[in-house]
């Protein structure tokens, strides 16, 4: 048995490995996409289950896995959400045994916070081989070969995990992007992008549509307000959520509050309020320049979140 530390991590030691059936369970899986290209391009079989608890396992993680499903991984996913597995394990034929405390992310398997150990034992290896197998045919546990029924499982959590994350956003705030990203309970902040400046009649109607509401909130305080045209129920955000706004062009950059949102004949009418503080995730300072070149990108792409990866490179 050895113990696994910073020094001699476990992302280190599965990179060492080739030409083995791989069986991998984590509780919260997300930003290791690469791991897994290099786990396949070795010749390796990884057999994945990843857990839904608190809806932190990153939809893109599983999306890039189900990409490999032909390619030798098979991915189970546990959509039972706060009754999931929650096992931080690796086992790697025929007889090696790592368990601890680090899921299957960049820091847990730095183990700069987490430990695990490594044991070389046949009848562990084979009793948890049998557990992993049981715990695949417990019910919420889904193949994605299950295809129809693991794609509405998949659908429903996206949505959901959408929503933990812009309950995140909502209530921390860091100094900064690098602390918002060492926190991996962080994956996404809902974004907006506009084209254009309001018209003189659209501001009219928001004006008049505000005073038509029940809160009592005079044209004065509102900060800004926003557009956004849709079928009633289909819009990417609701009230209370903190979000980073843009126009197209890369302009205009900041995080407002969507403190009121109103449905008026197929557009959506958002506003943000004046306070004496605004809410933001982190400070912007930083990444400003590269958001202005990605912006345009993500606006062609009818983006709606930013990811952990999008805000990495924003600030690397």
């Amino acid at each position: 048995m050895k113990i696994l530390d910073e020094h001699n991590d476990l992302k280190h030691n599965l990179e060492q490995v080739s030409g083995k059936n791989i069986t991998i369970v984590s509780g919260f899986a997300s930003g290791t996409e690469p791991l897994i290209d290099t786990l396949l391009a070795s010749g390796n079989r990884v057999d994945m289950l990843v857990g839904t608890v608190n809806s932190f396992t990153s939809p893109d993680f599983i999306e890039h896995c189900l990409r490999h499903a032909d390619a030798g991984l098979t991915l189970s996913v546990d959509f039972r959400y706060q009754a999931s597995v929650n096992w931080k394990l690796v086992l790697i034929e025929p007889d090696v045994v790592i368990v601890g405390s680090a899921n299957f992310t960049d820091v847990g398997l730095g183990l700069s916070r987490d430990t695990c150990v490594l044991i070389e034992d046949a009848g562990l290896y084979a009793g948890y081989l049998a557990k992993v197998a049981a715990l695949k045919a417990t019910g919420g546990v889904l193949l994605c070969s299950e295809s129809q029924r693991f794609d509405d499982e998949l659908d429903a959590y996206r949505q959901v995990h959408l929503r933990m994350q812009a309950g995140l956003a909502r209530s921390s705030q860091y100094l900064d992007g690098e602390s918002w990203l060492a926190d991996e309970t962080n994956q996404s902040i809902p974004l907006f992008i506009w084209y254009s400046d309001h018209s003189e009649q659209s501001e009219d109607e928001a004006r008049a549509h505000l005073r038509s509401s029940s809160d009592g909130v005079a044209w004065d305080d509102v900060r800004e307000f926003f557009t956004y045209e849709c079928a009633e129920g289909a819009l990417p955000y609701e009230e209370g959520d903190v979000v980073l706004t843009a126009r197209c062009n890369g302009s205009h950059i900041g995080f407002y509050t969507f403190d009121r949102i109103l449905y008026r004949n197929g557009t959506y009418y958002i506003y943000a309020y004046r306070k004496t503080r605004y809410a933001q995730p982190f400070r912007l300072d930083d990444a400003r320049e590269r958001l202005r070149d990605a912006i345009p990108h993500w606006y062609e792409d009818c983006k709606t979140a930013v990811t952990r990866s999008d805000i990495a490179r924003m600030i690397e």
